[in-house]
C-alpha cells in the first residue's frame, strides 16, 4: 500500500481493548480491516494478547475516527481505551494496511498498564513501543 496522506494530515492512535473474538473472528476482523484500511489509506498493526488487542493504526484523521467507530461499535471488542492520539511526521507501518500478530506475553503488560497508575501519555507510549518490539519479528502482513 502506498500513503497519500499529507504528513500535515498524518495521525497515529493506539488503543487497546478486551478481545471477545475466536480465531474465525479474528480472521474476519482482519479480512474486514485490511479491505477497508487500504481503501481508507490507513496502515497498521493489530496485536492479540490473551483476551486483549493492541492496535496502532496510521492514516488521515477523519479516516482513523471512521475505523474507531467501527471498532467502538464491534462486539468483539469491550473496553476500548484509546491511549495516544497524535499528529505523526511518518508511517511506521507504511506497506501494511493491517499487519498482525500474536504475543501472549504482552498481556502482563496490558494489564498493568490498565491497572497501574493514570495513564500518561509517556507511559502508553512506552506500552506501545514494548507491544511494536514484540511485534515486529513475527507480524505478519497484509
Amino acid at each position: 500500500m502506498t500513503s497519500t496522506a499529507p504528513p500535515s494530515n498524518l495521525c497515529q492512535l493506539f488503543y487497546i481493548s478486551r478481545s471477545l473474538s475466536t480465531p474465525q473472528d479474528v480472521e474476519q476482523i482482519l479480512s474486514s480491516a485490511r479491505r477497508r484500511n487500504s481503501q481508507r489509506d490507513v496502515t497498521g498493526v493489530l496485536l492479540l494478547s490473551g483476551g486483549h488487542f493492541a492496535q496502532l493504526l496510521e492514516g488521515p484523521a477523519a479516516a482513523l475516527h471512521e475505523a474507531m467507530a467501527a471498532i467502538d461499535a464491534d462486539t468483539r471488542h469491550t473496553a476500548v481505551t484509546r491511549l495516544i492520539e497524535e499528529n505523526t511526521a511518518q508511517r511506521r507501518f507504511k506497506d501494511w494496511s493491517m499487519a498482525f500478530c500474536e504475543a501472549p506475553g504482552a498481556d502482563d503488560l496490558i494489564e498493568q498498564l490498565l491497572a497501574g497508575p493514570p495513564i500518561t501519555p509517556e507511559r502508553a507510549r512506552r506500552v506501545m513501543e514494548g507491544i511494536l518490539a514484540a511485534c515486529q519479528p513475527m507480524a505478519s502482513s497484509g
